[in-house]
């Protein structure tokens, strides 16, 4: 709470902000070490997910930094602060936008090709904007001690900047408005695109499957795999039903006559 220039921050408040910022941390850590762990889960879809997570992840670890902090001027590490929060909530616009425009054309405009070329405009567009205009508000003295209704003690534009406004929009406030506006509109979207498809309201499931399961190269050869050796199974106990009395897998008919011979011929002596 803002109190003239000084923000009032309470115990209370602290511990909400603190214990919001651990869970998206553990989140985001969890989504950035199984992609980690396992290779053959690295779809383009989970990489743009660790890309968001990466920014989640600087932003709640700067955001939970100011709390626990609680600035009240000007001092280098509140400028640090603010403008790794800067970029971390920035970037984090951008990549939802961006993974909602990959699902768009993925989906509704049926083209993975032209989805995955996409990506690396996503990783321009996603890190080289937040970064110019962080560097642009460090570089022209606009981070800093804030002292607003909008901040629990982390720093963001200089309360006394006379153009703050104009900063506070461009170091997130626009983009937030951008990506509220996009954000629904792609997956209203997306949404009918299914629904005219007959699939209906149950089709998320299939949906993630077709997305995560079907469209991943391992999980797609697991899944062959098993379904082949199911099939190779079952043939091997039709042809083993079919197959002569005392006859085992793998032996043939002739092997069979050769023992019966040799039998009949012991039994003669």
């Amino acid at each position: 709470m803002a109190n003239g220039n000084h923000t009032v921050v309470y115990l209370s408040e602290q511990v909400v902000v603190l214990c919001s910022c651990a869970l998206s941390f553990l989140g985001s850590s969890l989504i950035i070490l199984t992609y980690i762990i396992w290779p053959d889960l690295r779809t383009t879809p989970r990489r743009l997910l660790v890309c968001l997570s990466v920014s989640d992840w600087l932003s709640a670890v700067s955001y939970a930094f100011g709390v626990w902090r609680v600035f009240s001027t000007d001092s280098l590490d509140c400028v640090v602060q603010g403008a790794i929060s800067t970029f971390a909530n920035t970037s984090s616009f951008f990549w939802t936008m961006g993974i909602a425009v990959y699902l768009y054309v993925f989906i509704v405009r049926s083209s993975q090709r032209v989805a995955d070329s996409l990506v690396l405009v996503f990783h321009l567009v996603s890190w080289g904007v937040p970064l110019i205009i962080t560097v642009a508000a460090v570089s022209l003295n606009k981070i800093g001690y804030d002292a607003s209704e909008v901040s629990v003690g982390w720093c963001w534009v200089k309360i006394h900047a006379p153009d703050r406004i104009l900063w506070m929009l461009l170091t997130g406030k626009i983009w937030e408005f951008l990506a509220y506006l996009t954000l629904p509109v792609l997956y209203i979207l997306i949404k009918r695109h299914i629904h005219i498809a007959g699939i209906g309201n149950t089709s998320q499931g299939a949906a993630n499957c077709i997305m995560f399961v079907l469209f991943t190269q391992p999980i797609r050869t697991r899944l062959c795999s098993a379904l082949c050796c199911s099939s190779k199974c079952q043939t091997e106990a039709e042809h083993s039903h079919d197959a002569p009395h005392g006859l085992l897998p793998g032996q043939d008919t002739s092997t069979q006559r050769e023992e019966d011979g040799t039998g009949r011929a012991g039994n003669d002596r």
